[in-house]
């Protein structure tokens, strides 16, 4: 049904917190669990059931997976979940699956606040108070990904390791073969974002990152045909208003 993904690095007791949390679902137990251990240097997480010996980065890290659930599994759906998220209650799986197939989204996400004062800088992702909202993409802290898109993508580019635009990537694909986008105001969760950084788990500098994966992400889509739209959905999501 669900391939349930996230990777670890160098943060064991948030990625076995995740799984924790995931497990008060009971449709837990119709899912497959993927934790992918991402190079980490310190103790695995308990959860542990795939390991990368050296770091790829988030964009790596998604090909990875995205390999093994087209390739080796027969589930409609990829929930590919950052390992430092939080939400209560034992219904996050099946509002998410439900509202998924009530939508007939292709890609669907819950709406999302971030754990510090400045929220994510793309609107579409906060919560609207609204239910369910056709988006033209989303933010990737929880993408709920079908496999019909995952299908048309295959492989995330090579450029996007760090992690920088696969989301918009994803957008692009998704208008080019109307396939639907969906964010749930019903369905809301807490991201820490970015423990790597501040709990200083990662052999790279914030700085040298952002700039890694920002020249990265823009030399690609420069040279891609999808370069108007890629800048097209960045201004939707600076300025989405509902």
């Amino acid at each position: 049904m669900i391939l349930l993904a996230t990777l670890n690095h160098n943060l064991p007791d948030w990625t076995d917190n995740l799984v924790t949390q995931l497990k008060r679902d009971p449709l837990f137990e119709q899912c497959e669990l993927m934790v992918l251990d991402n190079g980490s240097s310190e103790p695995l997480a308990k959860s542990t059931t795939h390991r990368l010996d050296e770091n790829i980065f988030f964009g790596g890290g998604i090909n990875v997976v995205i390999d093994y659930f087209l390739k080796e599994t027969k589930h409609e759906y990829l929930y590919f979940l950052n390992n430092d998220l939080v939400f209560h209650g034992p219904a996050f799986l099946t509002t998410s699956l439900r509202e998924a197939l009530e939508s007939n989204a292709s890609v669907y996400s819950p709406s999302v606040i971030n754990a510090s004062i400045d929220q994510c800088h793309w609107k579409q992702m906060w919560n609207w108070g609204n239910n369910l909202r056709e988006a033209r993409w989303i933010d990737f802290q929880a993408p709920l990904l079908r496999r019909d898109i995952l299908e048309i993508i295959q492989q995330y580019p090579l450029e996007l390791i760090y992690g920088w635009g696969n989301d918009l990537y994803t957008g692009c694909i998704a208008e080019q073969h109307n396939l639907k986008t969906v964010v749930s105001d019903n369905n809301t969760i807490a991201h820490m974002n970015s423990l790597t950084f501040k709990e200083n788990k990662v052999n790279i500098g914030v700085d040298e990152f952002c700039r890694n994966a920002e020249s990265k992400m823009f030399n690609y889509f420069s040279n891609s045909e999808l370069n108007t739209l890629y800048w097209e959905l960045r201004k939707y999501g600076e300025n989405y208003s509902i």
